[in-house]
């Protein structure tokens, strides 16, 4: 009976290799996720800084940087709106006594240009704020 049986087994052949490639595809899927997670993570950022949104008071200080003294109406009226966002103790009596010289030209239709005094305070007072 045992010859039975070992008959029966010399059929059985040897462990044959297979390879196999599944820990190579594995680490180059991972490897391409991580590589485009982090491109996506630059590209948001960079796109953050580029998108910069100006505060109130930038664009104020933009425009009181860039006041055209010869439309005289509209360079009180910006002057007036946009300086009151930069007061602070030490140059709000210099903002008030411009503001004061400022009132002639507010309300009238016609108004002359402004003189090179108030002129010449207005710009030092932009000089002097900050950001």
């Amino acid at each position: 009976m045992q010859t039975n049986q070992l008959e029966g087994l010399r059929d059985i052949k040897e462990i044959v290799y297979i390879p196999d490639y599944s820990l190579y595809i594995l680490l180059t899927i991972t490897t391409l996720v991580i590589a485009l997670i982090f491109y996506l993570i630059f590209k948001y950022i960079t796109r953050i800084k580029k998108t910069k949104v100006l505060t109130k008071k930038e664009i104020a200080y933009n425009n009181l940087k860039n006041i055209n003294f010869k439309n005289t109406k509209d360079s009180v009226y910006k002057f007036t709106q946009d300086g009151s966002l930069f007061l602070n103790e030490k140059n709000r009596d210099d903002y008030e006594k411009i503001v004061v010289n400022l009132e002639v030209y507010k309300y009238k239709k016609d108004v002359g240009d402004i003189d090179l005094n108030t002129q010449n305070s207005m710009k030092e007072f932009i000089k002097r704020i900050k950001k």
